[in-house]
């Protein structure tokens, strides 16, 4: 019994672990220079507009329940670039996207908001300051 509860505290342990790790990571690249790549998303970010990247992949769950907020978005700010992280792996490698959904909010350049996995409309619209 003793052993079972062990090996279950453990796995919970790692998965606290796992989930501080992408915070801090995700928390660490708030107000660093947005990197270069190419496309459509690379140039709207060399203009300085600002710009939602959005990283998701087919069979994510959380994707699916993420693209529902999406719409409420659209209907006040139009630069967002949906990016299948499995097919453009080199724009998703140049952000460091560690799991999706990923959602990043680029201004100047400038990577001003960084969420890891479901975030809400309200969230989005707030960071884009236009809620």
């Amino acid at each position: 019994m003793n052993n079972i509860i062990m090996v279950v505290l453990g796995i919970v342990g790692i998965f606290l672990l796992f989930q501080l790790i992408m915070r801090y990571k995700s928390w660490s690249r708030r107000g660093k220079e947005a990197p270069k790549v190419g496309g459509p998303l690379g140039k709207s970010i060399l203009k300085g507009e600002k710009t939602i990247a959005y990283f998701y992949s087919p069979t994510c769950r959380a994707c699916k329940t993420q693209e529902k907020y999406f719409p409420s978005v659209q209907e006040k700010f139009k630069n967002i670039f949906r990016i299948n992280a499995t097919k453009e792996r080199e724009t998703a490698t140049a952000f460091a996207i560690l799991g999706t959904p990923t959602t990043i909010i680029i201004e100047g350049g400038i990577i001003k908001d960084y969420f890891v996995g479901i975030t809400p409309a309200s969230k989005l619209l707030s960071s884009l300051d236009l809620n």
